[in-house]
């Protein structure tokens, strides 16, 4: 007979990744709680959830939601962190939480339906985070605008000093 408290576990897991489809999993046997809720505070601020998970539920879970199956990445204690967009906060977050406490580890990640490894997921975390990315792209496209916008300005100034000095030599 299945427990109640484990289709509930599973449904509610299955919304958070409908919801949030990027997840990283997370190795947290070691670590104190207390630690541990420091790294939920900052991932919150982020706009991450972390979550707790038992390997079982968290298969089903992935089964339902459609996802790609992570069930290499299952073993030991387990610990997911939810987001919706950006995976680099996150990653950065968990990376510098991994820099402070030698037993956590970050197993794998899932961006857009693809699974990373740990070493690759290290990689995303030291990537530029989307507004940066985005600010440069923005830069690179304004610059050339700004050198035509100068370039016209300049001729329209010499025009102008051009006329006031035919003026001032006619006299008028």
């Amino acid at each position: 007979m299945v427990k109640q408290y484990k289709v509930d576990e599973v449904a509610g897991l299955a919304e958070k990744l409908g919801e949030r489809k990027n997840i990283i999993l997370t190795h947290y046997s070691g670590i104190k709680v207390k630690d541990l809720s420091v790294l939920r505070k900052k991932l919150r601020a982020a706009g991450i959830e972390y979550k707790v998970v038992k390997n079982n539920l968290f298969r089903l879970a992935l089964k339902r939601s459609g996802l790609v199956a992570v069930d290499e990445h299952l073993k030991g204690p387990t610990a997911v962190a939810f987001m919706s967009e950006d995976i680099s906060a996150a990653a950065k977050i968990l990376k510098e939480f991994k820099k402070e406490f030698a037993e956590f580890n970050i197993r794998a990640g899932v961006m857009e339906n693809v699974v990373y490894d740990a070493a690759q997921v290290d990689m995303i975390a030291d990537l530029p985070s989307k507004e940066v990315v985005l600010s440069q792209v923005m830069m690179m496209i304004n610059a050339p605008l700004t050198r035509v916008a100068t370039g016209i300005n300049q001729v329209m100034a010499a025009l102008a000093r051009g006329i006031n000095a035919v003026a001032e030599k006619q006299g008028l």
